[in-house]
């Protein structure tokens, strides 16, 4: 009985549809010659639907399957790491005194340490950003070294992998 019911209704409304009567249109839109300015494009979302890089033009890192990312710049003789959300948009300030990396590249091992460096508008005794003048800690993620950062947010450790994975140079920008 539900079947035919179901059926029915169905058939009712293809049959009906809406007429052009039930439609409404605007004629009133406004043609104009002169060319769309945005703000900001769009950000580039990759396969797991954050963007490609941080608010911040730099690669991410993943934290707990996607829980949390870190965002990494280099090139500019400096580094600097931001803890960003799930999302990878917005900062999460911890509470940390500093991040430790542990870096390879040809062969050697080191680890680097990147002090807190708070935003604005991170909480009092929280930092979402940490940076490095470290010279040779900022040559060798130029030079594609890999390794681990390893950090507390709250409570709770988290690891992420840093690979170099893009195909392009570093001519131009930085990350």
């Amino acid at each position: 009985m539900r079947t035919q019911v179901f059926t029915l209704t169905l058939a009712m409304v293809a049959v009906i549809g809406c007429s052009k009567s039930d439609l409404q249109t605007d004629d009133t839109s406004i043609e104009s010659s002169e060319p769309i300015v945005m703000d900001e494009m769009p950000p580039m979302m990759d396969m797991g639907g954050h963007p490609e890089h941080g608010p911040h033009g730099g690669e991410l890192v993943e934290l707990g399957k996607e829980a949390f990312h870190i965002e990494m710049l280099h090139g500019t003789g400096a580094v600097a790491m931001y803890v960003l959300d799930g999302s990878a948009t917005k900062p999460v300030a911890i509470e940390a005194d500093k991040l430790t990396v542990s870096l390879k590249h040809d062969g050697e091992v080191k680890s680097f340490e990147l002090p807190a460096d708070p935003q604005a508008e991170d909480e009092s005794g929280k930092s979402s950003r940490f940076t490095s003048t470290e010279v040779e800690m900022d040559q060798w993620m130029e030079a594609g070294a890999e390794g681990a950062v390893i950090l507390q947010i709250n409570g709770k450790s988290f690891t992420g992998k840093i690979t170099h994975d893009h195909d392009h140079g570093h001519e131009g920008h930085s990350h």
